[in-house]
């Protein structure tokens, strides 16, 4: 029988969902094409979660240790955190968190067939592009270097799969391995390896047979098993067989358990649940085999068989005799045979089965609800009460009782020990070597001695704590610089607790905001939703869901002033304070701003403004608090501007509108641009991210906050904004949509990405760096803080590096022979070099060589030749309009005018080369005005003003005689020649200082002379075909043509103008040519 499974989930998930374990025809592994090392597109940006403040632990499944060591494991959100203990009581962090597409290590094969193993874009596995994303190389296995922020866009990630919060936590007993639960959609047990060289994201193992959560994990006293217990909607135990090598995990047992259970501990090779009214001992039996196995082959370690390998897990429940009803709510072993189980009424029992009997007995009474129990080196148990307090008890004592035990049983006398003033609950405890490590139900983590100077059997003083809010933690914002306390940021909760930290994640001091509560059945629970500290950390300003707003004095812990500012929740609270003023705004729900101004020893209430018909969400004072900025849910973006006047002595001063910008949506956050003024960014509700110059009220730009290859939106619910010292802007942003914290840059780029927090965030911060080496690691280093309603705060570490330059860019900014001058400037930052050419120096190229010195005239611009190809060397013939030539003119007067006429209407064609010679001659006169591009001085009086005037009465001449049907006497014409010939001439004597050209006069007087020609030949046509068709009407007949009966005075004339043209222009060539030779 073949190993090779035949259906198509069962197969390798190292080597992706398309790739059968088939063997191939040749022997021989077949190498992929090599990649480059260099990704395509390398971020610039590296986000890195740095601290974690707070946990969200709520039971003893989520917090344990190495009695042994001094490390101890606790959850944090998506994150499983091992802190470490130095010897001077300092606690260092380590993160071990794997995205939902991680590929394991160690692939492994689910419980109902198929391959469990999660694969990088599931859903796209059966393609040949997986078997890149498997990490199919050098190696066959996946490779552990992907990652966390590698492929940010993957569409294979769901709102469900993103989101994986971690519920449990078990050390390995030799400290090699993590165990770590999950819960939400497909929940895995992730094994992850504790060494440091070991990645923190990728498992070495993961097991993802579970459904809707994993509650329990823990592992045997020999390391050798993992016992996973389900949700009770999931009710199964697992068994997983543990190799002590490499950590890889197969099924060894599995039953159901559908009971409530609260704890499981391993007896030796057993295991006990213990849950509600439930105490059960499973038996994990040794394989009858004891011979060596043989190294597993790649096929056999890729898969399981469930028939062969999976066995059900047998196991008893306990006696519990008056106990039936009893809720236990933890359980240890204290020996090899025996285990002690504590309930929440005081319950404290033992667990014998040194024979297998499995007995169970109460043999002592706590005297208050036990919530967890640990046992440490020296022997001695120590009880968490529900009261805040811890009791220890002598081991010894407990177990030697008296068979049977005495009725009742002994009350237990030793002392209780308080960790707290208040009666906080500790929700789990843990040993180390040398401390105790508690949890209380505010989410605080306290590091005691483990025994007191005075009585061993006493718990030590507090040494560490690492305090943290117990509740929603709704807001963060960062000090402009550090206080006096040395605090860099603040965070406030719903309780009214507001706590400072430094950037090392230690709280520096903290107060607590008297909140008034109303007294009635259906009254609302008052809340703190927003504090604003002031720039000197002098004053805290904090607002309530009643409306009250508080000014609290930072060294007092006092209250200075209290208004009943609004009638509603206050949303957002903005300070502006400078020597000369200081101001303060709030806004609510109620939709009103209120603005307070201090004066010598109070604050005022200065203005109400509501503009604002839907609540206001936000508000922002201006760099120089010029202007106050509010946006609001009836999407409108109110700019007011603030203005002054004197009344009677005293300066008035006043918030009045300047503009309005209307959006789209309704605003969800707002900030300010960090490097430009009055420049705000804006997100809003329909995934949008807007820029808005304030100034004129306009866009600058928007994009959607969306993933790089286009997948689901979600809406930023506060902005950030970081300038770095290379390239533009950063925008950062959290989400609560999906839980993330989200960088962009302003071209709607996402360049990095990264959760943590399993509930919604509420705010993100922007610290300043302080205290770093040098000014470049400040520029280059910054550090964002998120807060969420889950209690917990995330110190995320954000590294903007600068992006490779190639060989090129160094050699340029690089000069190794010349010395180095720190202040020149660079080439890249000068302005490109620029020839453009304007049109009439196009057209120049355009013309033929021998009008190149000619300037263009008329009414039109010069022409530009459309070129058919860039490969075209030949000049385009010319189609502008030319004259008639002559030999068509002395042609026989019958067919004049219709030749003329026909000539005139229809389009140009090109010269013919048999008249070249005659069509050089003439120029295009059609429609050309006698004026150059460059008007001269026009000053009323000159000779430039009343040659403009006699160029203007031509023109308009010329349009009365193409217009006029009005016919010309011999007289007249020859008046109008003798005229223009002595005009003609008296230009070229006055051009003869200014060194006229021959050609342009020629071009001159060739120009108006066509155009005479035109215009009689016009009329002689239209006369001659006006006697012709007076000799028609009146029956006149005979063999003469109409020509002949042209009038001899009307040909003569026609031909004196020429001459007398002709004679016109030799004159001036004549006088031309004689100033040139003077000169």
């Amino acid at each position: 029988m073949s190993l090779t499974p035949s259906n198509s989930r069962m197969m390798s998930p190292a080597w992706g969902g398309s790739l059968k374990l088939t063997p191939s025809n040749s022997p021989f592994y077949k190498n992929p094409t090599l990649r480059s090392p260099v990704k395509a597109s390398r971020p610039e940006v590296v986000l890195s979660l740095k601290q974690v403040i707070g946990t969200t632990t709520n039971s003893a499944n989520g917090f344990d240790s190495i009695p042994s060591g001094s490390s101890f494991a606790f959850t944090a959100g998506a994150a499983a955190v091992i802190a470490t203990v130095d010897e001077e009581q300092q606690i260092s962090q380590r993160f071990y968190r794997a995205r939902p597409t991680t590929n394991p290590l160690n692939p492994s094969a689910s419980v109902y067939g198929g391959p469990s193993t999660p694969t990088q874009n599931e859903s796209r596995n059966r393609t040949a592009a997986s078997l890149r994303d498997a990490g199919i190389g050098a190696s066959p296995l996946a490779s552990p270097a992907n990652e966390w922020a590698d492929s940010p866009g993957s569409k294979a990630w769901t709102a469900k799969e993103k989101i994986k919060a971690a519920t449990c936590v078990s050390f390995s007993p030799d400290g090699k391995w993590l165990a770590v639960g999950e819960t939400g959609y497909k929940p895995r047990v992730l094994i992850f390896s504790t060494s440091r060289d070991a990645p923190s994201d990728t498992p070495l193992t993961s097991l993802p047979d579970h459904t809707f959560g994993v509650r329990c994990v823990a592992f045997s006293p020999d390391s050798q098993y993992l016992a996973s217990l389900g949700a009770a909607n999931d009710g199964f135990l697992y068994i997983w067989s543990i190799n002590s090598r490499t950590g890889a995990a197969t099924l060894h047992a599995s039953n159901k358990c559908t009971s409530n259970v609260n704890r499981i501990a391993w007896l030796g090779n057993s295991l006990i649940t213990v849950g509600t009214r439930h105490v059960k001992v499973w038996r994990v039996e040794e394989p009858s085999a004891t011979t060596r196995a043989s190294r597993p082959r790649q096929s056999e370690i890729s898969f399981n068989l469930p028939s062969v390998m999976h066995k059900t897990l047998p196991g008893r429940n306990c006696l519990l005799e008056t106990l039936l009803e009893a809720n236990f709510t933890s359980v240890v072993a204290v020996a090899p045979a025996k285990a002690i189980v504590a309930s929440d009424k005081g319950d404290i029992c033992l667990i014998d089965d040194t024979d297998g009997g499995q007995r169970f007995h109460k043999v002592a009474e706590a005297g208050f609800a036990v919530t967890s129990m640990a046992i440490d080196s020296k022997g001695r148990l120590h009880l968490a009460s529900s009261q805040g307090g811890l009791k220890t008890l002598n081991v010894k004592d407990i177990i030697n009782v008296l068979t049977p035990p005495p009725s009742p049983p002994p009350r237990v006398e030793s002392p209780v020990v308080s960790l707290t003033t208040d009666a906080i609950q500790v929700e789990a405890i843990v040993p180390l070597m040398n401390h105790i490590v508690t949890v209380d139900s505010q989410h605080s983590i306290r590091l005691s001695k483990l025994c007191s100077a005075d009585d061993e059997t006493l718990v030590g003083e507090v040494v560490q704590k690492l305090p943290a809010h117990g509740d929603s933690v709704l807001g963060v914002a960062a000090f402009p610089k550090a206080n006096s306390d040395g605090a860099s940021f603040y965070t406030w909760s719903a309780g009214g607790f507001v706590l400072f930290w430094d950037q090392e994640g230690l709280c520096k001091n903290g107060l607590q905001v008297p909140l008034e509560q109303l007294d009635g059945p259906d009254a609302e629970m008052n809340e703190l939703r927003v504090a604003r500290a002031s720039a000197g950390s002098l004053y805290i300003v904090t607002g309530d869901k009643y409306g009250v707003l508080r000014i609290i004095d930072y060294n007092t812990k006092a209250s200075d002033r209290d208004f009943k500012a609004h009638a509603n929740e206050i949303t957002d609270i903005a300070i502006f304070e400078t020597e000369e003023r200081q101001y303060i705004a709030s806004a609510a729900r109620d939709r009103t701003v209120q603005i307070f101004k201090k004066g010598k020893d109070t604050w005022d209430l200065m203005q109400t403004l509501d503009e604002h018909v839907g609540a206001v969400t936000g508000i922002l004072f201006s760099k120089d608090g010029t202007r106050l900025v509010s946006c609001s849910s009836d999407r409108n973006l109110v700019v007011r501007e603030l203005v002054s006047r004197d009344e009677d002595g005293e300066a008035m001063s006043a918030f009045i509108i300047l503009r309005t910008v209307v959006l789209k949506t309704t605003p969800v956050s707002m900030t300010w641009d960090a490097d430009q003024d009055e420049v705000l960014l804006l997100s809003t509700i329909d995934r949008q991210v807007h820029k808005y110059d304030l100034r004129n009220g306009q866009g600058l730009s928007n994009f959607r906050a969306a993933d790089t290859d286009g997948g689901d939106a979600v809406v930023l619910s506060s902005l950030v904004h970081i300038s770095r010292p290379f390239g533009s802007p950063l925008i950062a942003g959290v989400s609560s949509t999906d839980k993330s914290i989200r960088i962009y840059e302003e071209t709607g780029t996402l360049i990095a990405r990264d959760y943590g927090h399993t509930e919604g965030i509420t705010a993100i911060a922007l610290l300043r760096s302080t205290g770093s080496e040098s000014e470049d690691d400040t520029e280059h280093q910054k550090s964002l803080v998120t807060v969420a309603v889950d209690g917990t705060i995330f110190n995320w570490h954000l590294d903007l590096k600068q992006p490779p330059r190639g060989p090129s860019d160094i050699s340029k900014s690089v000069d190794f022979l010349a010395p180095s001058t720190p202040n020149q400037d660079l080439l890249v930052n000068k302005p490109p070099l620029r020839r453009v050419f304007s049109q009439s120096e196009l057209a120049r190229f355009q013309r033929s060589p021998e009008d190149d010195s000619a300037t263009p005239t008329g009414n039109r611009s010069p022409k530009l030749r459309k070129r058919i190809s860039k490969f075209s060397l030949a000049q385009a013939p010319k189609l502008d309009p030319s004259a008639m030539p002559r030999e068509l003119r002395t042609t026989a007067p019958s067919s004049s005018g219709t030749a003329r006429k026909s000539y005139r209407n229809r389009s140009p064609s090109p010269p013919s080369p048999r008249n070249a010679h005659l069509l050089a001659k003439r120029r295009s006169s059609v429609d050309v005005r006698m004026r150059t591009t460059k008007a001269p001085a026009s000053e009323f009086g000159s000779l430039g003003a009343s040659t403009e005037s006699l160029c203007r009465t031509l023109r308009a001449y010329r349009k009365r005689l193409a217009s006029s049907t009005d016919t010309l006497s011999n007289e007249l014409v020859r008046e109008v020649e003798r005229e223009l010939a002595q005009t003609a001439r008296a230009v070229g004597e006055k051009a003869k200082s200014k060194s006229v050209d021959e050609s342009v006069m020629v071009k001159l007087l060739d120009q108006y002379s066509e155009r005479l020609v035109t215009m009689l030949d016009e009329r002689i046509a239209a006369s001659v075909a006006l006697r012709v068709r007076e000799n028609s009407e009146s029956g006149m007949s005979g063999p003469a043509s109409p020509a002949l009966e042209t009038p001899l005075s009307e040909r003569e004339a026609y031909r004196g103008t020429e001459d007398s043209t002709q004679s016109t222009a030799d004159s001036v060539t004549t006088s031309v040519a004689e100033s040139r030779d003077e000169q």
